[in-house]
């Protein structure tokens, strides 16, 4: 099992959180931020266009092999940490 872990900073254009790799997954995201929600979703995810995670909550997904996960927030500066899980 390979576990790769990150931090990456968000802002108002699409960022590429993860990309997963030859094998299927699961990624866990957490939105570390205590005041904005971020959404995700394929490389022109938008704002109020994506699926949103709440402030300081996390949420896990299904990834496939290849498959490329971005987030975009309101704002410069928002935290989000990752995990992903392949066998």
């Amino acid at each position: 099992m390979a576990i790769t872990n990150g931090a990456i900073t968000v802002g108002t254009a699409a960022t590429l959180i993860t990309t997963c790799g030859v094998n299927p997954g699961t990624l866990h995201i957490s939105n570390l931020d205590n005041t904005d929600t971020i959404f995700l979703g394929g490389a022109s995810v938008a704002v109020n266009a994506g699926h949103s995670i709440a402030k300081n909550t996390s949420q896990d997904f299904v990834v496939y092999a290849g498959q490329q996960m971005f987030a975009i927030s309101s704002k410069a500066g928002h935290s989000v940490a990752f995990t992903l899980v392949t066998p």
